[in-house]
């Protein structure tokens, strides 16, 4: 037996890793996220999962989950709770997300929302889980976050995408700290692909669907290790520069 927690599990690729894991009888599911849009049919499946609202840029809503979850260990964290940063009246006109993210209709609202909730928020709530996962009986326990490569400082060939790009870098830097400052926990970020997630409100040219990037990163995840904590990963398992 094992207990998974899953944010970003009401929608989109975390809802697709919600599905996933709960085809285990034997699994304790933990679904996390502002709000449910989609739901488990399945009546067998959603007795073993445990729905939990929570605003992660909110601390008050993120220490209420975690008086909620207090005492219960969690042996992986799977992070995908995040938004795109698009400037919401740009794509009221325009198709192309790209439209949305440029040097020219970038403004300070969408900005600093994007850094808050993929930033603050991320760090907020696995800060919250660490007494969790610290008491997990089959260590390391993991916590998996999904980052993109438009984090990667050295991969950026396009430019655009300003608070995507900014709030994915500081979310990979601060994954590097808790890998250093806590040690007995497995931090790997991972890189899914450009995946139809309902981040965005067109489907993006080269998207795949969610269930084929995670059937990609099912095996590469359950491999994970000590001597991946720390790292940058592409779904394969192929290691992304910083």
């Amino acid at each position: 037996m094992r207990t998974i927690a899953i944010s970003g599990a009401g929608s989109g690729i975390g809802h697709t890793f919600l599905h996933a894991f709960a085809s285990d009888p034997s699994t304790t599911i933990h679904a996390i996220d502002i709000t449910f849009q989609e739901e488990i049919h399945d009546e067998d499946l959603r007795a073993k999962i445990c729905h939990h609202e929570c605003n992660t840029a909110s601390l008050d809503s993120v220490n209420k989950l975690a008086s909620s979850l207090n005492g219960q260990a969690i042996d992986l964290f799977i992070h995908c709770a995040a938004i795109r940063g698009l400037v919401p009246s740009v794509t009221k006109k325009e198709k192309d997300p790209k439209a949305a993210e440029t040097i020219e209709v970038m403004d300070p609202e969408t900005f600093s929302k994007t850094l808050q909730i993929n930033i603050l928020g991320s760090f907020l709530l696995i800060r919250a889980l660490l007494p969790n996962l610290k008491a997990s009986q089959h260590p390391p326990a993991k916590c998996v976050v999904m980052s993109s490569r438009m984090g990667s400082i050295g991969s950026n060939s396009d430019g655009g995408s300003y608070a995507y790009r900014a709030s994915k870098a500081g979310l990979n830097a601060v994954i590097k700290s808790f890998a250093i400052d806590v040690p007995d926990v497995c931090f790997t970020i991972m890189h899914p692909g450009r995946v139809e997630s309902r981040m965005t409100h067109v489907r993006e040219e080269g998207a795949v669907d969610a269930k084929d990037a995670i059937n990609e990163m099912m095996p590469v995840i359950e491999g994970l290790g000590k001597k991946d904590s720390g790292k940058f990963y592409l779904k394969d398992g192929s290691e992304i520069p910083w």
